[in-house]
């Protein structure tokens, strides 16, 4: 069973909006959550002058954020900051706590590459997939003034497809998925690319293929009626279904 939590410091009157996946943080304790469920995919400049405002005068928590504009005027890391906002809250232990800055320390450190995949891919979560895409595209353009490795650029192209695929693009989908197998050679991103060419086509495999056109439409539907997790799921199973029928047809 999951820990409760009492909102004991209040709301603010005007909320601190999180552009990304479009929602409000009215509490400190909304604010504490966010962060240690979004450890090491922040980016740095999420800590900045209009958040430490926010905290002051909406939370009228002015000493922390004194503190977190001193820290960051003396260019003190995001993991810093974080650490700062969550052992003022202590709605986590020690060890959670600790851990948290680990895991966000640890990504610090890591490449460029690897930090706007991970907000790429959580913008992909969230189901917000044309800032997904954008995020990934980012990195295929940053990708290619260096010499990234093709393994990653491959997944990155897989997940830019997925995100086509999720909104029923599946055109542009089928380019996203053929790039990422010739980047990557990795046989999930082929399958993907013809599992995308045959949604495109209106054309299944075998039992698949009967049934395909009404759940097209069925699915039109569901988007249109704004069921996105009856959307998610009839085309998780229908792609199942298609993946299943290519394989025994090999």
């Amino acid at each position: 069973m999951g820990r409760v939590w009492l909102c004991e410091e209040g709301t603010a009157e005007h909320p601190f909006f999180l552009e990304e996946e479009g929602v409000n943080l009215y509490s400190f304790e909304e604010l504490c959550f966010y962060l240690y469920k979004n450890t090491g995919t922040l980016p740095e400049s999420f800590y900045n002058e209009k958040l430490c405002q926010w905290i002051g005068e909406e939370l009228g928590l002015e000493g922390l954020s004194a503190r977190l504009l001193q820290g960051i005027g003396q260019e003190r890391s995001g993991c810093w900051c974080m650490g700062q906002i969550l052992q003022e809250g202590g709605f986590y232990n020690s060890r959670e706590v600790e851990e948290a800055l680990v895991t966000a320390e640890r990504m610090e450190n890591k490449g460029p590459l690897d930090r706007a995949k991970l907000r790429g891919d959580r913008l992909l979560k969230a189901e917000k997939y044309k800032d997904a895409v954008s995020e990934y595209r980012k990195i295929i353009l940053q990708a290619e003034e260096g010499q990234e490795n093709g393994m990653a650029i491959g997944c990155i192209w897989h997940n830019i497809g997925t995100a086509y695929a999720r909104q029923m693009l599946f055109e542009q989908a089928a380019e996203c998925y053929g790039k990422a197998y010739q980047t990557g050679q990795k046989e999930e991103s082929k399958e993907a690319y013809l599992l995308a060419l045959a949604c495109r086509d209106g054309q299944g495999f075998s039992p698949a293929q009967d049934r395909l056109a009404g759940v097209r439409q069925e699915l039109k539907e569901k988007k249109q009626a704004g069921d996105r997790s009856g959307y998610e799921k009839l085309l998780e199973s229908t792609l199942l279904d298609l993946r299943t029928e290519y394989r025994k047809s090999e």
